[in-house]
């Protein structure tokens, strides 16, 4: 069995290295003819339906819309996901572009590579698109809001054709979709390429701006005991707003809350530093501004609020449906504010988890710093 797995290994490894190589040695004229090859291929597949984990015939996923295009057409093996072909493929500069060169697409929260197109001239390029006004494999335009938002990067695989396919495409193949005819596109009357704006306006390939991300949460507070009963307690109402750098796998990020506490009658401000993993959990502390004289939670006994240690909480978030570039998420979230004695000093168990233990639920509205810009 383990030799079994040795040959396939080597055999698989094998594939994707002759296909390479094979891409890498191709002349000019051949290079430009493997371009055209992948075009007519990818145009082929237009009105198939998207599912996910598919590579065709009868459906695909982005990723596997490429992976069947290019190893039918050209020759060359890609490897299966997005983020492996994107680590494959050479990022060029944005007005090299030529149709058959691949467009990278950021089209989450985290920052990560996670969409793919075919380029094919003109503005446009062909991709599996999972979700919107249209799914399956279909022509959408870089002008279009949507994808001028989240576009990437330009990758390369297949070697510079002599001629770029702008120039030796069949007049006809301009038909396939016209600007007019693409919802939401963009129809500014200048002439400058789309890639040219994008590159102006980053200063690089990809948008630094998509990896700063705002959200803003509103919760209902609660819990299900007091200092004196266990029962469902309404504890007030909370804002929280943050701001996270999504370029690493732990995210760190900075916010405030803005809480009413109803339970304790008093108004606190938190400002805290959080960690977000993997775009659905995060957990945060910091100090804790108070205005008021807080009292225990099921009584009238006069406690008080603590600046430092002020608070610590986890949340979880639901993946977001998305608007665009806008995320709407459900979150649960736990947190424990510390009080004290009216001397300083600490409380005992009961009344300490009574008054600061607090469960919030609420919705959370993401979007990255490249929507104010």
């Amino acid at each position: 069995m383990l030799k079994s797995r040795k040959i396939l290994a080597i055999i698989a490894i094998s594939l994707i290295y002759a296909g390479h190589c094979a891409a890498k040695s191709m002349s000019t004229e051949q290079a430009s003819e493997a371009r055209k090859k992948i075009v007519a291929q990818a145009k082929q597949y237009i009105g198939c339906p998207y599912r996910s984990g598919a590579i065709g015939p009868d459906a695909f996923d982005c990723s596997g819309l490429i992976f069947t295009v290019f190893r039918e057409s050209a020759g060359v093996q890609m490897p299966r996901s997005v983020k492996a072909i994107y680590s494959k493929a050479k990022i060029i500069k944005n007005d090299q572009a030529e149709a058959g060169d691949l467009v990278f697409f950021k089209t989450s929260g985290n920052g990560s590579i996670t969409h793919i197109g075919i380029y094919i001239g003109k503005n446009q390029f062909i991709h599996a698109a999972s979700d919107g006004s249209n799914t399956g494999v279909i022509v959408s335009s870089l002008k279009e809001r949507y994808y001028a938002n989240a576009f990437a990067a330009i990758g390369r695989v297949i070697p510079s054709g002599k001629k770029s396919m702008e120039e030796v495409a069949d007049p006809a193949d301009d038909e396939i979709v016209s600007e007019e005819d693409i919802p939401d596109a963009e129809t500014s009357s200048g002439e400058e390429d789309v890639f040219a704006e994008s590159a102006s306006a980053s200063g690089s390939s990809g948008k630094w701006q998509d990896n700063i991300i705002f959200d803003a949460t509103l919760f209902c507070d609660w819990n299900l005991f007091d200092t004196s009963r266990f029962m469902l307690n309404w504890r007030g109402i909370s804002l929280e707003t943050n701001a996270r750098y999504a370029g690493w796998k732990l995210q760190p990020g900075f916010g405030t809350i803005f809480r009413y506490n109803h339970a304790a009658k008093i108004f606190q401000i938190p400002i805290v530093l959080s960690l977000t993993f993997s775009d659905y959990v995060k957990v945060y502390a910091g100090p804790v501004i108070n205005f008021g004289h807080p009292t225990l939670p099921g009584g009238d006994e006069e406690i008080r609020g603590s600046f430092f240690p002020g608070i610590i909480g986890f949340s979880f978030q639901s993946p977001k449906i998305k608007a665009g570039k806008v995320g709407l998420s459900f979150v649960q979230d736990l947190s424990y504010t510390i009080y004290n004695d009216t001397d300083g000093g600490a409380m005992a168990f009961y009344k300490s988890a009574g008054s600061g233990i607090v469960l919030s639920t609420g919705f959370r509205v993401t979007l990255p710093l490249s929507n104010f810009l």
